[in-house]
């Protein structure tokens, strides 16, 4: 894959110059206009760094030039921060460095912060701070204690170009500041409808609503989801595939959420030789089928009562930062209803298809005033060839006050297991293909057995890789959090 930084024989320089105006007003509008770029970088990865957040780094000369530009571009691998100083090279010393978010260094790893002090930033922008309050201000203090200058924007500064620019930082991480305040994914609903408000013919058909141009947006934003989420009426009408043909790396998991199981047993979602499905369904519902499914590889999940907010609080728990619903009005409005969706995107095709009996994106919700209509905040309007994409949140990005473990949190690890046993593998949670951490990745795991030939082993989800029989050369030690 491509690495995103860009290697300067000399600096570029930024549109944002100085004037003869307010130098304050001047030298605040630089400053957002690096921000804005640092989180325009870290959107380049959106969905590869999942279940961490996205990073991007720009490194700008006392003279207002871009020196380097970096940006985390998959799990495990090298920092923003340290691409962008590689790329300013000899240029960092002395530089301002702007990040869309504080590092997160933790667990004994600090290369963020330590490649920005080695090279000899002399300031560091900050767009917000880390929303994961274990994590919060540790990089800070760190950078400030090397006597680096640190700049928080709306803590040390404001103005109304750099709150904007503080907010283009928030929304880049939308996903991981839901999923750490609201403890289920950031979760969009996206549909395509006519101008008459209809996802579909009377008859079901609904093959094409939108252009071209909007369903190659569409697998833009599957590429940066963890997932996809239908109902099971929608793998009976249209069985989608629900990939993302965008050429890029990242395939999302797909779901599908059925109470009764009354699913085909012929369907692209059952082939998964490229992308996994999982099933979630009503406990005991049609056992046969659900071996079946089993024997396709697909996984089927069971709830006592399957309802969204179960549903994506065990997404939740298995990691899962961001899913993209695409499912009929039903589910939909069950979603709403839940308060789990929080952003809706639309594509209005300018098309009329007519009929009482046509679906519409959204079912319903309970509602007989117009004064009851949910308002979206932040909303957005585009033309993408001939329809109109209009976007908003119905939930506003919360306050960076997650509910996360306490630094008190027990360790228990299991007495059995001698620690000083060399074929023993340690980690503090688990690895994935990049060697970096997560509990419940929805990447592959792939861990080195310990062996005399460096042999590999890997497992699709932690899950798998609890489960798997440690009879060889491999073995492990489960920490285990107490949360209380």
């Amino acid at each position: 894959m491509a690495l995103s930084f860009r290697i300067c024989s000399s600096p570029l320089i930024c549109r944002a110059t100085l004037s003869n105006g307010d130098n304050s007003r001047n030298y605040h509008a630089i400053d957002a206009a690096f921000i804005r770029r640092a989180a325009d970088l870290a959107e380049m990865s959106a969905g590869l760094t999942s279940p961490h957040p996205n990073f991007g780094c720009v490194i700008a000369t006392s003279s207002g030039k871009v020196a380097g530009e970096g940006y985390l571009y998959a799990q495990g691998t090298k920092p923003a921060e340290a691409l962008a100083v590689e790329a300013a090279g000899e240029f960092s010393r002395g530089s301002t460095a702007y990040l869309n978010m504080e590092p997160g260094d933790c667990h004994g790893d600090h290369t963020a912060v330590s490649a920005l002090v080695q090279a000899g930033i002399d300031r560091v922008v900050v767009g917000i701070r880390h929303p994961l309050q274990h994590l919060r201000g540790s990089a800070i203090r760190e950078l400030r204690s090397q006597g680096i200058e640190v700049n928080v924007i709306g803590e040390d500064f404001e103005s109304k170009v750099l709150e904007d620019a503080r907010k283009s930082c928030l929304l880049v991480n939308a996903p991981l500041i839901h999923r750490a305040c609201s403890r289920v994914p950031f979760s969009v609903l996206k549909y395509a409808m006519t101008l008459d408000g209809k996802i579909a013919a009377s008859s079901g058909h609904a093959a094409w609503i939108s252009s071209k141009l909007s369903r190659t947006r569409v697998f833009e934003l599957r590429g940066g989801s963890d997932a996809v989420i239908v109902g099971g009426n929608t793998v009976r009408q249209d069985d989608p595939r629900l990939t993302a043909r965008h050429g890029q790396g990242h395939t999302p998991t797909r779901i599908v959420m059925t109470q009764s199981l009354d699913l085909p047993e012929k369907a692209n979602l059952w082939d998964v030789s490229e992308v996994s499905t999982i099933v979630v369904t009503q406990r005991g519902a049609r056992k046969s089928f659900q071996k079946y499914l089993a024997s396709k590889g697909v996984e089927v999940v069971e709830f006592d009562m399957l309802n969204p907010r179960e549903v994506m609080e065990y997404f939740h728990l298995r990691g899962y930062l961001s899913i993209l619903w695409e499912c009929g009005g039903t589910l939909a409005a069950s979603a709403i209803s839940s308060s789990v969706i929080h952003k809706v995107v639309a594509f209005v095709a300018p098309k009329i298809i007519g009929g009482s009996k046509a679906p519409s994106p959204v079912g319903d919700l309970g509602m007989v005033e117009m004064t009851q209509a949910l308002n979206l905040i932040d909303v957005c309007y585009e033309q993408v060839g001939p329809d109109m994409l209009v976007s908003g949140y119905l939930q506003p990005i919360p306050d960076l006050l997650p509910v996360i473990p306490s630094e008190d949190a027990t360790v228990e690890i299991d007495p059995s297991v001698d620690p000083f046993e060399p074929s023993i593998i340690f980690f503090y949670k688990t690895w994935d293909l990049y060697g970096s951490f997560s509990n419940f990745s929805p990447h592959p795991i792939r861990m080195p057995c310990g062996g005399e030939n460096d042999d590999y082993m890997t497992w699709s989800s932690v899950e798998h890789y609890y489960q798997v029989p440690h009879n060889g050369p491999c073995k492990m030690v489960s920490y285990v959090c107490k949360i209380t």
